[in-house]
């Protein structure tokens, strides 16, 4: 087990308010489609989770909070980490856009940035694995929140009149 408690960490990007419009213009340059699942009532609004080697961890974080983030982790698991994939979900404003509970198979850690997340009604939600309570994490704009990728999660649905926009990677110990 990677750890009990706590559930998840938080890591807060010294450099969110400098990079957060750089972050939003690259996001709207990308490949975007909707995301809608077959086989859950997931819909996402804006996605580029097209698995195509475009590495958000490297263009939505400053140098120095690559190096910061990379530390954190090496000092919570004594392990060196490496990104695996990373992704864009956006969830308009008042869209109903939401992702149904899933988790992350095949990699060690799940990592979520938080570039706009004006409303807290719109945090990721975790299932606790041997409870099943739902948990809100403390979390707001510009934090990174970090947790085993086997945990379920879901992002509620998006009714407010704000956006919400987070940058996803996945993590293995190398």
């Amino acid at each position: 087990m990677i750890f009990s408690k706590p559930l998840y960490h938080v890591f807060r990007v010294k450099d969110h308010y400098s990079n957060k419009e750089r972050i939003l213009s690259e996001v709207s340059n990308r490949r975007r489609f909707l995301y809608r699942s077959t086989d859950s009532p997931s819909y996402i609004s804006n996605t580029d989770w097209s698995k195509d080697d475009y590495n958000w961890f490297f263009k939505a974080l400053s140098e120095n909070d690559q190096l910061r983030y990379r530390t954190f982790i090496s000092k919570k698991f004594g392990k060196q980490l490496l990104i695996l994939d990373s992704w864009f979900n956006q969830y308009y404003a008042g869209s109903g856009s939401a992702h149904d509970v899933h988790d992350h198979e095949g990699c060690d850690l799940t990592t979520i940035y938080y570039v706009e997340l004006l409303d807290r009604s719109l945090r990721t939600i975790l299932k606790h694995p041997t409870t099943g309570k739902e948990i809100s994490p403390n979390v707001k704009e510009g934090d990174i929140i970090t947790f085993r990728s086997n945990v379920f999660h879901r992002s509620p649905p998006n009714f407010t009149n704000t956006c919400k926009t987070v940058i996803s990677f996945n993590v293995s110990f190398a």
